[in-house]
Protein backbone atom coordinates (compact mmCIF):
# COMPACT_ATOMS: atom_id res chain seq x y z
CA UNK A 1 0.00 0.00 0.00
CA UNK A 2 2.75 2.65 0.90
CA UNK A 3 4.50 1.53 -2.55
CA UNK A 4 1.50 2.43 -4.34
CA UNK A 5 0.66 5.67 -2.06
CA UNK A 6 4.49 6.65 -2.95
CA UNK A 7 3.90 6.15 -6.79
CA UNK A 8 0.97 8.12 -7.11
CA UNK A 9 1.95 11.21 -5.04
CA UNK A 10 5.38 10.66 -7.30
CA UNK A 11 3.62 11.09 -10.72
CA UNK A 12 1.18 13.74 -9.37
CA UNK A 13 4.35 15.95 -8.72
CA UNK A 14 5.59 15.62 -11.77
CA UNK A 15 2.00 15.92 -13.35
CA UNK A 16 2.01 19.07 -11.98
CA UNK A 17 5.68 20.23 -11.63
CA UNK A 18 5.82 20.08 -15.96
CA UNK A 19 3.51 23.03 -17.00
CA UNK A 20 5.64 24.83 -14.53
CA UNK A 21 8.80 23.56 -15.09
CA UNK A 22 7.65 24.47 -19.21
CA UNK A 23 6.66 28.24 -17.94
CA UNK A 24 9.91 28.79 -16.03
CA UNK A 25 12.21 27.21 -18.82
CA UNK A 26 9.81 29.36 -21.51
CA UNK A 27 10.61 32.54 -19.36
CA UNK A 28 14.01 31.87 -18.58
CA UNK A 29 14.50 31.65 -22.50
CA UNK A 30 12.98 34.84 -23.01
CA UNK A 31 9.90 33.50 -25.24
CA UNK A 32 6.15 34.11 -24.22
CA UNK A 33 4.64 32.45 -21.44
CA UNK A 34 3.11 28.96 -22.25
CA UNK A 35 -0.98 29.79 -23.18
CA UNK A 36 -3.12 30.31 -20.51
CA UNK A 37 -0.51 31.68 -18.03
CA UNK A 38 0.33 35.29 -16.94
CA UNK A 39 2.92 36.81 -18.72
CA UNK A 40 3.33 39.07 -15.50
CA UNK A 41 5.72 37.52 -12.22
CA UNK A 42 4.82 39.30 -8.95
CA UNK A 43 7.63 37.58 -7.20
CA UNK A 44 10.80 38.89 -6.13
CA UNK A 45 13.44 39.51 -8.41
CA UNK A 46 17.11 39.14 -7.00
CA UNK A 47 19.93 40.44 -8.54
CA UNK A 48 22.37 38.22 -7.83
CA UNK A 49 26.04 38.42 -9.11
CA UNK A 50 26.17 35.61 -12.07
CA UNK A 51 28.40 32.97 -10.19
CA UNK A 52 26.20 33.46 -7.30
CA UNK A 53 23.03 32.64 -9.49
CA UNK A 54 24.69 30.08 -10.88
CA UNK A 55 25.83 28.53 -7.54
CA UNK A 56 22.02 29.35 -6.42
CA UNK A 57 20.39 27.17 -9.25
CA UNK A 58 22.98 24.31 -9.21
CA UNK A 59 21.90 23.98 -5.31
CA UNK A 60 18.16 23.98 -6.12
CA UNK A 61 18.48 21.73 -8.88
CA UNK A 62 20.34 19.24 -6.74
CA UNK A 63 17.52 19.97 -4.26
CA UNK A 64 15.51 18.53 -6.53
CA UNK A 65 17.18 15.86 -7.71
CA UNK A 66 17.74 14.95 -3.93
CA UNK A 67 13.81 14.67 -3.34
CA UNK A 68 13.63 12.27 -6.53
CA UNK A 69 16.60 9.92 -5.03
CA UNK A 70 14.60 9.82 -1.57
CA UNK A 71 11.26 9.31 -3.18
CA UNK A 72 12.99 6.30 -5.05
CA UNK A 73 14.69 5.17 -2.31
CA UNK A 74 11.21 4.75 -0.25
CA UNK A 75 9.59 3.47 -3.20
CA UNK A 76 11.65 0.47 -2.86
CA UNK A 77 11.60 0.63 1.21
CA UNK A 78 14.83 1.30 1.81
CA UNK A 79 14.12 3.66 4.61
CA UNK A 80 18.05 3.67 6.09
CA UNK A 81 18.80 5.24 1.64
CA UNK A 82 16.26 7.63 2.22
CA UNK A 83 17.56 8.55 5.69
CA UNK A 84 21.24 9.02 4.37
CA UNK A 85 20.17 11.10 1.63
CA UNK A 86 18.44 13.53 3.27
CA UNK A 87 20.86 13.72 5.89
CA UNK A 88 24.02 14.19 3.57
CA UNK A 89 22.17 16.16 0.71
CA UNK A 90 19.92 18.08 2.53
CA UNK A 91 20.12 18.02 5.51
CA UNK A 92 21.42 21.13 8.08
CA UNK A 93 24.83 19.86 8.18
CA UNK A 94 24.81 19.45 4.69
CA UNK A 95 27.04 22.12 2.47
CA UNK A 96 23.92 22.52 0.35
CA UNK A 97 22.62 24.50 3.66
CA UNK A 98 25.77 26.52 4.42
CA UNK A 99 24.21 29.18 2.40
CA UNK A 100 20.90 29.55 4.69
CA UNK A 101 22.83 29.45 8.14
CA UNK A 102 23.60 32.56 9.83
CA UNK A 103 26.77 33.65 8.32
CA UNK A 104 30.01 33.24 10.51
CA UNK A 105 31.44 36.68 11.81
CA UNK A 106 35.22 34.96 9.63
CA UNK A 107 33.57 34.06 6.73
CA UNK A 108 36.16 34.84 3.78
CA UNK A 109 35.29 38.43 1.83
CA UNK A 110 33.95 37.44 -1.46
CA UNK A 111 33.08 33.41 -0.13
CA UNK A 112 29.41 32.49 -1.22
CA UNK A 113 28.55 32.40 2.41
CA UNK A 114 29.70 36.05 2.65
CA UNK A 115 27.67 36.96 -0.68
CA UNK A 116 24.69 34.92 0.34
CA UNK A 117 24.36 37.01 3.62
CA UNK A 118 24.85 40.09 1.45
CA UNK A 119 22.66 39.44 -1.35
CA UNK A 120 19.87 36.85 0.13
CA UNK A 121 16.79 38.37 2.11
CA UNK A 122 16.47 37.12 5.39
CA UNK A 123 12.92 35.69 4.66
CA UNK A 124 14.47 33.33 1.66
CA UNK A 125 17.35 32.26 4.15
CA UNK A 126 14.66 31.08 6.39
CA UNK A 127 12.80 29.28 3.78
CA UNK A 128 15.91 27.28 3.30
CA UNK A 129 17.03 26.94 6.99
CA UNK A 130 13.41 25.47 7.72
CA UNK A 131 13.81 23.26 4.81
CA UNK A 132 17.10 21.81 5.89
CA UNK A 133 15.63 21.46 9.36
CA UNK A 134 12.65 19.37 7.95
CA UNK A 135 15.25 17.40 5.60
CA UNK A 136 17.46 16.69 9.26
CA UNK A 137 14.23 15.87 11.01
CA UNK A 138 12.75 13.44 7.86
CA UNK A 139 16.30 11.63 8.23
CA UNK A 140 16.05 11.20 11.60
CA UNK A 141 12.17 9.86 10.97
CA UNK A 142 13.35 7.87 7.96
CA UNK A 143 16.14 5.94 10.11
CA UNK A 144 14.24 5.24 13.26
CA UNK A 145 11.21 3.70 10.39
CA UNK A 146 14.20 1.58 9.28
CA UNK A 147 13.49 -0.93 12.61
CA UNK A 148 10.14 0.38 12.68
CA UNK A 149 8.40 0.47 8.94
CA UNK A 150 6.12 3.50 10.19
CA UNK A 151 5.61 4.45 6.91
CA UNK A 152 2.95 7.32 7.96
CA UNK A 153 5.49 8.81 10.06
CA UNK A 154 8.29 8.74 7.23
CA UNK A 155 5.48 10.75 4.54
CA UNK A 156 4.41 13.44 7.02
CA UNK A 157 8.27 13.90 8.06
CA UNK A 158 8.86 14.31 4.11
CA UNK A 159 5.73 16.58 3.61
CA UNK A 160 7.24 18.97 5.91
CA UNK A 161 9.96 19.89 3.35
CA UNK A 162 8.86 20.86 0.60
CA UNK A 163 6.15 23.57 1.57
CA UNK A 164 9.43 25.47 2.51
CA UNK A 165 10.49 25.44 -1.60
CA UNK A 166 6.77 26.17 -3.08
CA UNK A 167 7.09 29.47 -0.46
CA UNK A 168 10.47 30.48 -1.53
CA UNK A 169 9.60 29.51 -5.54
CA UNK A 170 6.35 31.62 -4.94
CA UNK A 171 7.66 34.51 -3.55
CA UNK A 172 11.71 34.86 -5.31
CA UNK A 173 12.58 34.40 -8.58
CA UNK A 174 16.31 34.73 -10.25
CA UNK A 175 15.83 35.90 -13.77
Amino acid sequence: MFRSLLVAAAASIAVLASPIAEAQHTHDMGAEPMPGMSSSDSRQLLHFPPMMQAHMLRNMRDHVETLDAILSALDIGDYAKAAKIAKDRLGLDSPAAAACKPSPANATPGSMEAMMAVYMPPPMRAFGLSMHTAASDFADVAARADATHDAPAVLKALSRITPNCVACHAAYRLR
